[in-house]
């Protein structure tokens, strides 16, 4: 059997990167909550140090997007604005290619999100929160990674009932 191979993590260099990540926002969320190939090439023409990509061997196999915001948590104004000055990082979509789940790929890459928000943070001065939306079933996968769930979110997106985690910086 074969070694898997290394992982690297690198934020997302082009708009034909974008094109990948969204192949795998549309077979990771149901329609009614994928964001839009238009959305996410938004978010990354106005916010593409708020994406990290997981490759390997140069195959993007999950990502993180993100926009900022002033106020604390996730809006739905939030998933369709970036405020270059806003203190929270609404994280938009943890996304694992199917065959890669349930291999430790997302903790790995909300680990080096923090490391790289916290770092862009010690810069800048203007980042103190991580803030996400979360489906019930997620909100183990996120408490293990650092977050703190506040409960059902006020936020309607899709068919389910959704928490607010936030992880102060």
């Amino acid at each position: 059997m074969a070694a898997p191979p290394i992982l690297k993590f690198r934020p997302l260099c082009s708009t034909s990167e974008v094109h990948a990540a969204h192949v795998l926002e549309s077979a990771c969320y149901p329609s009614d909550e994928a964001a839009s190939l238009e959305n996410m090439l938004y978010r990354f023409k106005h916010a593409p140090h708020l994406f990290l990509g997981a490759f390997a061997e140069d195959t993007l196999i999950g990502y993180i997007m993100s926009t900022q915001v002033a106020g604390p948590l996730v809006t739905h104004g939030s998933m369709s604005t970036h405020d270059p000055q806003g203190t929270t990082v609404c994280i938009h979509s943890v996304c694992v290619d199917p065959k890669w789940q349930r291999k430790g790929v997302a903790s790995l890459l909300l680990q080096k999100y923090t490391e790289t928000i916290r770092e862009h943070s010690r810069c800048t001065g203007n980042i103190k929160r991580l803030a996400m939306l979360s489906r019930a079933s997620l909100v183990p996968l996120y408490t293990r990674n650092g977050y703190t769930c506040l409960g059902p979110s006020a936020v309607s997106h899709g068919s389910e009932e959704w928490y607010d985690c936030i992880l102060d910086i």
